[in-house]
């Protein structure tokens, strides 16, 4: 309990820096509200520390709704050092297989509660059938991410957009993901997320473009028969032992 609470300090302090470097009004600042919260009028209903995993898991799924035919999931080779993304198939992987044989796992409830739990990483695919979204997020990395990150969260906040901050897997990158209380077309999302890049530039003065890697989705459309790019869930259960993963 002591360390869980050194932490909530550190971040509290951490908080309180980057808000003063911002200039952050208290609402600006603020918890994510506005059609956020049409969330917990659906089921599951709020979820809070008290609820069961199966509800947690459940609000989980509803919230960063992605593709359930397909995953992604994280690799790493402690001899080279090297690590990185691969769909789920049946089987894993092999070089010598053929793709008529590849098939993918589909994203379920056990999937997600091993991932909360730390005992796999997943990658999400966020493009729908027929193009759409629920959720849009920005993703900054470099030394400079998170004073870019929160340059973009006050601009989504100034044009009435609830956005919400993470702190990725590295720890050195964020992540700003604003939800929809529905599908909505990926390419409308991406406008939005383009504008907002725009506003947070002018909030700053200027923006290591460095920092600011990509939207996701990461296309308006797929043009081909694959899942287009994933990003990395959060509140994966190891990370988040790391202060990482977790939302500010």
């Amino acid at each position: 309990m002591s360390d869980l609470q050194a932490e909530l300090e550190d971040l509290k302090r951490e908080n309180a820096r980057l808000r003063k470097l911002l200039k952050l009004t208290d609402a600006e600042a603020g918890p994510a509200r506005g059609t956020q919260t049409a969330w917990f009028d659906k089921a599951p209903g709020p979820v809070d520390a008290r609820s069961s995993p199966q509800t947690k898991v459940e609000f989980y799924a509803a919230l960063f709704g992605a593709r359930r035919d397909v995953y992604a999931v994280r690799w790493e080779n402690a001899r080279t050092g090297k690590s990185g993304w691969m769909p789920a198939v049946e089987g894993g992987w092999r070089k010598d297989r053929p793709a008529s044989d590849i098939r993918h796992l589909p994203l379920t409830p056990e999937v997600l509660a091993a991932h909360l739990t730390g005992d796999v990483h997943i990658g999400l695919y966020p493009m729908l059938p027929g193009d759409q979204t629920c959720w849009l997020a920005a993703d900054f990395d470099g030394h400079a991410a998170m004073l870019d990150a929160l340059a973009y969260l006050k601009a989504a906040r100034a044009a009435g957009a609830s956005a919400a901050l993470e702190v990725s897997r590295s720890g050195i990158g964020a992540h700003v993901w604003i939800f929809f209380t529905g599908p909505v077309p990926a390419a409308t999302a991406r406008q939005l997320g383009t504008a907002l890049v725009r506003e947070a530039i002018a909030i700053r003065g200027r923006m290591d473009l460095r920092c600011y890697d990509r939207l996701f989705p990461s296309q308006d459309v797929l043009p081909g028969r694959g899942p287009g790019n994933l990003i990395a869930a959060p509140l994966q259960g190891k990370s988040r032992k790391l202060g990482t993963t977790l939302f500010l």
